[in-house]
């Protein structure tokens, strides 16, 4: 797998598009492709259905998870949910991070077990975040 930090996608509204591509090629199939597609609803609409709500979601918070991160010296080793939940509350932390799609996913689960899933997730590929 090639580190994220050195792949090179284009501008953002390209994401979408260029990782349903890349998925596709390696034999996913529409279902998860398009969702991977549409996943910016800034350029293709609100979220339509669980999947679309839980990729905005993981995108957003994502984000917020790196800029707490970098904040702590790059080691996402010492992010936690208790500080997520703080920088969340700050809008001007990570101004990009849309909150409101973030919330979406308490249709599915509680935010804070949220937190934690993604937190433990992107600490799993911090090599390929070049995140310590």
């Amino acid at each position: 797998m090639t580190s994220i930090s050195k792949w090179s996608m284009g501008t953002w509204r390209d994401q979408g598009i260029e990782g349903a591509r890349i998925l596709l090629e390696n034999g996913y199939g529409k279902d998860v492709t398009e969702v991977v597609k549409k996943h910016n609803d800034m350029i293709f609409g609100s979220s339509e259905g669980v999947a679309d709500v839980v990729l905005q979601s993981a995108d957003n918070i994502s984000g917020l998870i790196i800029a707490c991160a970098l904040v702590k010296g790059g080691s996402i080793s010492d992010v936690t949910p208790k500080t997520v939940k703080k920088k969340f509350k700050e809008k001007s932390f990570a101004a990009g991070c849309r909150r409101e799609k973030v919330w979406e996913i308490e249709e599915f689960m509680d935010l804070s077990r949220f937190f934690e899933l993604a937190i433990v997730a992107m600490q799993e590929i911090k090599g390929d975040l070049d995140l310590s």
